[in-house]
């Protein structure tokens, strides 16, 4: 049974499904003079259901808003709309690439863009190459890549090149391990990692064990 239950007037929102005329509504509470009802339903549209075009259009809006916490969730549902989002990968590389943007928002951006998949790649990629981009944005792709899976294969040899950076090194090794089997040229420099007596870093370390395990023979 299509359920639609969002409590505004109480900040929350209980939402199994968003009919056409349901988003219909959220879409224009996005408009909403109150921040705090636009912040409701930009994490209400998050939710699976109908007239999806529309409010992902509604969405990438709602990146642009001057609430910070109204971009963040917006960012969010695009992230839980995965592939039905991809129209909004270049509004979400915007956000992640806003050196003025809080670290919070520019997070959901890179994860939001690692679970639209495949087509989030080259934006990704480029974000964690650029060595003119703050560490922390360059952290943040080399995260979505890593929710890319076996979609970040390509990204392998500089993750390894990485490896060696002690600022990235932790993602990468993370990211690594999550793309798993398509990351097995980087198995001997994990196991470098993992053997080095000098590493004193334990958490990169252990980011490197699991990252092998992962990867598998």
């Amino acid at each position: 049974m299509k359920t639609f239950l969002c409590a505004i007037f109480l900040g929350t929102c209980i939402c199994t499904f968003i009919s056409a005329e349901d988003a219909n509504t959220l879409i224009q509470q996005l408009k909403n003079k109150d921040p705090e009802i636009r912040r409701v339903a930009a994490k209400a549209l998050g939710e699976n259901g109908e007239d999806e075009a529309k409010v992902v259009a509604a969405l990438i809006l709602g990146l642009q808003d001057k609430d910070a916490f109204v971009r963040r969730f917006s960012a969010q549902s695009l992230g839980n709309l995965k592939t039905k989002s991809k129209d909004a990968i270049p509004a979400l590389a915007a956000l992640l690439n806003n050196e003025d943007e809080k670290k919070e928002n520019q997070n959901a951006a890179a994860i939001s863009l690692g679970k639209i998949g495949a087509e989030s790649f080259s934006v990704l990629h480029s974000a964690f190459k650029d060595k003119s981009k703050p560490i922390n944005i360059r952290e943040k792709a080399i995260d979505a890549i890593g929710v890319l899976g076996k979609d970040g294969k390509s990204a392998v040899p500089d993750l390894m090149e990485t490896l060696k950076d002690n600022d990235l090194r932790f993602a990468s090794a993370v990211a690594l391990g999550k793309i798993g089997s398509e990351a097995k040229q980087a198995k001997e420099s994990l196991k470098l990692i993992v053997e080095d007596k000098k590493q004193r870093d334990k958490s990169f370390k252990d980011a490197a064990t699991t990252a092998l395990k992962n990867i598998g023979n």
